[in-house]
């Protein structure tokens, strides 16, 4: 996050492929926007901004909707969205989620960085957190502190195969590679109660990681053997930019899911933890630039 100009794509991106939980076809038109317009899906001609206002469901995907009009599992392409530093886009979309695609953010990126990015002329705005703040409770909870280094967390504390790790990002000095191609994974014996909740009708081993015990059920394997952990990391960057704004702040998730990643947001907008402040009028851009 080194630029302190907004950016858009070049043109336009077309993208096509099944949703993890739907299980049916969905398609994607990325689109060039003005300077100052922020994220904006557009479905059936209804806008529905990538702001926390409009985030209602989060049964294992994050689900934005207005005015009835719903899309699902946006977390992997907004995190793509955060990682490229690109603060103005329309998202065209026709189905009711975005495609899964290999699981991970990759063929996002991989799609926009093939049309590269436009600067634009207008100053970025970032949230910098001004509080500590802690949301949740002794078992899963977000811990934020005030920092110059935009440093994210993610500690994982469970009695599985995941076990207990910890990464963490530092979006002004990592390589967006060492999260971006992190895929979501389940466990074998949730399998089926996903299915019976009306999930995961599109999820192969092609589109997520599957545990049963202590093993990997794909051919592959894993692409780190802390992948499902810097999967969640990149969730939780993904569900951060519901803000709207990239953040300056070192910000810790203990176990975090998707609603805690939100619940967590809300919170902190309740609680004015955050200033408003322009790109130039803050250090550690200047330092990294």
């Amino acid at each position: 996050m080194k630029s302190i100009y907004q950016k858009t794509i070049n043109k336009e991106i077309e993208i096509k492929g099944i949703g993890i939980h739907s299980g049916e076809l969905s398609k994607l038109r990325l689109i060039p926007a003005p300077e100052n317009t922020g994220i904006i899906f557009i479905k059936n001609n209804v806008k529905i901004p990538a702001s926390i206002e409009f985030a209602k469901s989060f049964d294992f995907s994050t689900t934005l909707e207005n005015q009835n009009e719903k899309i699902q599992t946006v977390e992997h392409l907004m995190a793509a969205l955060y990682l490229l530093e690109i603060d103005n886009l329309y998202i065209e979309i026709e189905g009711n989620e975005l495609p899964i695609l290999d699981g991970s953010s990759k063929v996002f990126i991989e799609k926009i960085q093939k049309v590269g990015l436009k600067t634009q002329g207008k100053e970025k705005v970032f949230a910098v957190l001004n509080k500590e703040i802690v949301y949740g409770n002794e078992d899963k909870y977000i811990h934020a502190v005030p920092s110059e280094i935009p440093l994210f967390t993610y500690q994982a504390k469970y009695n599985n195969f995941i076990g207990n790790k910890s990464f963490s990002f530092n979006i002004l000095k990592d390589s967006i590679d060492k999260i971006s191609d992190a895929r979501t994974y389940c466990f074998f014996e949730e399998v089926q109660k996903l299915k019976e909740l009306g999930l995961a009708k599109g999820g192969s081993l092609e589109n997520a990681v599957v545990f049963k015990d202590d093993t990997v059920l794909n051919p592959e394997g894993l692409r780190y053997n802390d992948e499902p952990v810097r999967h969640k990391l990149l969730d939780l960057i993904g569900d951060l930019y519901l803000l709207g704004k990239p953040i300056i702040a070192e910000i810790t998730s203990v176990k975090g899911g998707h609603a805690l990643n939100a619940g967590f947001l809300r919170y902190a907008l309740e609680e004015n933890a955050f200033d408003v402040i322009p790109a130039s009028k803050i250090n550690c851009l200047s330092k990294a630039v």
